[in-house]
């Protein structure tokens, strides 16, 4: 990038570009005191770096509502059909989605300033793509997510939707399961994240064992019986468990029950070299979002920290951050 044009007074395409691909990375004051010293000039101001950014943004949502609109004049058929999740022939389409809390913004201005103790949620899909890949999906404000979703899947595939193979890995929230079979019906295979139920094990499994060499017996022997998909075994060995917290010991015993169908053999797939985890969820909602929404002292609006993120994934569309 070149110092020619970075003027405030001329607003030119390669300024707009400038300012998006830097408001993604850096605080709206930084990106203004970038602009000044790359041009040379009296720098733009942050609240007109941040309107260019919101601005970026409605275009993008634009773009959502046509591409709804075309989807719908289509009517293309979208359908998960069953797959065997434990075939290493069997090609699937892998489905991500999370979303990420930033603190909210009090009513005041619609851009980082106060600190909120409320939060405001961004959430995300990922859709694996044809050629390996994942597209990342974000709706703006006033966009119906299950519409933008679907779009973008008959976008990708095409009449092959009307027949995909579709592995969703979440962690376990009602709401995105839910999402995902309003997205591609009742035959969706859902598989709850390896790393989520692990983690949720060594937390509860700290508190609930006396001491720690009973914690790490049974942590152990349960962590194997459910890498192995044997939900059950891991619940009756929990009934058996003399705790320090019984309320703990029922809190995991409960969530255990409530995703057993979505607990597989992670063994057997992982030696498939299927997908057995959203990691690469995470990482997006740490690059989208996180790196640069979640530093001290910043909060933000619904509309500002969405639209932000809106605008961070398609500049980075396509990028694998796991590699």
């Amino acid at each position: 990038m070149t110092h020619k044009n970075l003027s405030e007074h001329q607003e030119s395409e390669l300024l707009q570009e400038f300012v998006c691909k830097y408001a993604t990375r850096l605080s709206y004051e930084k990106v203004s005191e970038l602009v000044s010293e790359r041009s040379g000039t009296s720098r733009l101001s942050d609240q007109r770096i941040y309107h260019i950014v919101q601005a970026e943004a409605a275009e993008l949502i634009s773009e959502q509502k046509k591409l709804i609109s075309q989807n719908q004049k289509r009517g293309l058929a979208i359908k998960a059909v069953a797959v065997d999740i434990y075939q290493a022939e069997v090609k699937e389409i892998v489905w991500l989605s999370d979303g990420i809390c930033v603190n909210e913004q009090k009513a005041v201005r619609d851009r980082e300033a106060k600190r909120g103790k409320e939060r405001t949620t961004t959430e995300m899909a990922m859709l694996g793509k044809k050629d390996g890949s994942y597209r990342t999906i974000i709706a703006g404000e006033g966009i119906n997510r299950v519409e933008l979703y679907r779009a973008e899947v008959v976008r990708e595939y095409g009449e092959q939707a009307a027949e995909l193979a579709v592995v969703a890995v979440t962690d376990g929230a009602r709401g995105l399961k839910r999402e995902a079979k309003e997205v591609f019906g009742e035959e969706v295979r859902h598989i709850l994240d390896w790393y989520h139920l692990e983690a949720k094990v060594y937390q509860l499994m700290t508190q609930i064992a006396p001491h720690k060499q009973v914690k790490e017996a049974s942590q152990e022997l349960i962590i194997n019986e459910l890498w192995k998909g044997e939900s059950q075994a891991a619940i009756k060995h929990l009934e058996t468990l003399e705790a320090k917290n019984v309320i703990k010991r029922d809190e995991l015993k409960g969530y255990l029950e409530k995703n057993k169908d979505y607990i597989i053999n992670y063994e057997k797939r992982k030696e498939a070299k299927k997908v057995i985890g959203s990691g690469r969820m995470e990482k997006q909602n740490d690059v989208l979002v996180a790196q640069r929404q979640k530093r001290k002292g910043m909060s933000w609006s619904k509309n500002g920290s969405r639209n932000l993120a809106i605008v961070t994934a398609h500049l980075n569309q396509g990028t694998n951050y796991l590699q």
